[in-house]
């Protein structure tokens, strides 16, 4: 699935680390992986919900969900984490505090910075209801900003809901960058100076957006039980609540535009230049899903048969494959043990499952998610062959396969009150997942004799992951728009401002990417051959890299 962490290898050591204290931070204060009541759904916007691990894919130890989707240069420096000192608890004449301007939920994370000119000046601009200074360093200061937005723009007097943003500036005339998030914020990121790799890179403004109804940017009375309010969570509504704040912005800066995001947020970069192709001078999106559709076909052939042919020979990929293949199937003789175990661990952890999702179910997915994500980031196939090396009739290997899969996915994924909810509700809408197909793993275990192994038949994989976490009314209710995928690849041939796209070549995203444009000489596209979904544009070429910087300064005027 897309939904898990593709910055966590993607940012400077220096950020990693304040992330990981960050997140574990959260963790120790009581955050967990799923929602533990009703009550807990209802406000999971407060914390950071998900608990952390940690992986060792390199010499650095970096938390395994940071959701945000962009990249940052590796070899930024060490950023100052001092906060900015609070103000008082003066008040404004309405009674509420300095900078904001109507009641908002304490859940929003509003009410611990300071005022300045600057947070003057955002006030007026339209729809901003709350602004703050949360922290300043080395000529950069860190705000962030609340917006009040329609929950339908074809209503813009209607329903509103409060949208998070932050705002970090550097002088008026710099030239600015809008992140595409995809997911939510956290509120421990607030009071933090970093930038990501578009921006850092090129020394600009960034303005970062929480999605709507993730995090705290939730309406009220969203439920995930319900068909209800859903509808206005599209693709659409989502590109108007970024350009109406870029609009806003332009008012008070007058650099140029860059607007980026990475794996979701890539896709969602194509989405905003479609609809919105004004609102930036380049678009830079990276490491893009195409969302063809709901359930996107040979994915799993991909995986199984060909994925890092290129990068690394096929005598070598097909031996990595191999590993992965052998893991899954030790895993799966051990799912009489390790299925309760696993579903037990969620429950723990404040997951819950639906009826449809019993231990053999979720186990069943794991497994096969094992591959998925294994090439999708972290590709540790020394780990992979050590533990297949280990004598299989102990506990200690036990063990050891319980520890890679749940590090790998935890039972979080597929519980219906995950705090990634909503980004199901996008893929059977519009941005599209990808197929289930366990045939692969179904042969290698009737090669052995032990097909039985698998709960999930072949007539079970239609719209599994959607069975896992809708109510049959949600199944019934939420459908695909095809027409936005065709849209999008008539885009794909006829946008005239520049587009770069930039993929990793092992990354199973790149199979299902849009497809690769040669008519259009403002569609610029790289492949990092040895990347994954968490490659940088670092792993290019010096050329390569030349070139990318020559169009992107070019349309910033730098």
């Amino acid at each position: 699935m897309l939904i898990n962490r593709y910055r966590e290898n993607t940012t400077s050591g220096s950020v990693k680390k304040i992330l990981a204290v960050l997140l574990s931070l959260a963790v120790v204060l009581g955050s967990a992986a799923c929602s533990k009541s009703e009550e807990t759904t209802k406000k999971k916007k407060k914390k950071n919900t998900k608990k952390t691990t940690t992986v060792e894919t390199s010499d650095t130890e970096v938390p395994t969900d940071v959701p945000t989707d962009v990249p940052s240069d590796p070899t930024t420096e060490p950023t100052d984490t001092t906060t900015t000192e609070t103000t008082s608890d003066t008040t404004s004449e309405t009674g509420l505090p300095e900078g904001q301007k109507v009641p908002l939920d304490p859940a929003i994370g509003f009410g611990s910075g300071s005022q300045d000119e600057m947070t003057a000046r955002l006030l007026e601009l339209d729809r901003v209801v709350a602004a703050e200074l949360r922290t300043s360093y080395n000529g950069l200061a860190k705000y962030l900003v609340i917006f009040e937005m329609p929950l339908d723009w074809n209503d813009p007097d209607g329903a509103t809901f409060m949208l998070r943003s932050t705002f970090t500036y550097s002088s008026d005339d710099a030239p600015n960058t809008f992140l595409c998030n995809g997911y939510m914020m956290y509120d421990q990121m607030f009071d933090f100076i970093y930038r990501y790799e578009v921006a850092e890179r090129y020394d600009t403004n960034e303005i970062e957006c929480e999605f709507r109804f993730f995090g705290a940017s939730v309406p009220e009375g969203l439920s995930n039980d319900s068909t209800e309010l859903w509808g206005y969570l599209n693709a659409e509504n989502a590109a108007a609540d970024f350009h109406h704040i870029i609009t806003q912005f332009k008012t008070i800066l007058t650099g140029k535009w860059v607007f980026t995001g990475g794996s979701k947020g890539g896709q969602l970069t194509h989405f905003q230049s479609h609809f919105y192709p004004d609102d930036a001078d380049v678009y830079f999106s990276m490491v893009a899903p195409g969302g063809v559709s709901p359930e996107a076909p040979d994915f799993f052939d991909n995986i199984y048969t060909r994925i890092g042919d290129e990068a690394f020979g096929q005598d070598r990929a097909k031996r990595y494959r191999d590993l992965v293949l052998e893991f899954q199937v030790e895993a799966m003789k051990l799912k009489g043990d390790l299925a309760e175990r696993y579903y037990q661990a969620g429950l723990a952890d404040g997951c819950t499952f639906n009826d449809f999702t019993t231990p053999e179910i979720l186990y069943d997915m794991l497994v096969l998610e094992f591959a998925t994500t294994t090439w999708q980031y972290y590709q540790d196939f020394t780990t992979i062959s050590d533990i297949l090396g280990m004598d299989r009739t102990g506990t200690d290997f036990e063990d050891a396969v319980f520890t890679l899969l749940y590090n790998t996915n935890e039972p979080y994924v597929w519980s219906t009150n995950s705090v990634y909810f909503p980004y199901y509700v996008q893929a059977i809408k519009e941005n599209g997942e990808h197929e289930y197909d366990f045939s692969f793993l179904r042969e290698a275990l009737r090669e052995e004799g032990l097909e039985d192994l698998l709960t999930v038949t072949e007539d079970m994989e239609q719209n599994l992951l959607f069975k896992m976490v809708f109510t049959d009314e949600q199944l019934s209710a939420f459908t695909f728009n095809e027409q936005l995928y065709q849209d999008m690849v008539e885009w794909s041939h006829t946008v005239d401002k520049p587009v770069i796209m930039f993929y990793g070549g092992t990354d199973v995203w790149y199979e299902v990417r849009l497809p690769d444009v040669t008519d259009n000489p403002n569609v610029h596209i790289y492949v990092d051959k040895t990347g994954s979904h968490q490659t940088s544009l670092w792993g290019l070429d010096p050329s390569e890299q030349d070139e990318i910087d020559a169009i992107v300064k070019g349309a910033l005027g730098i």
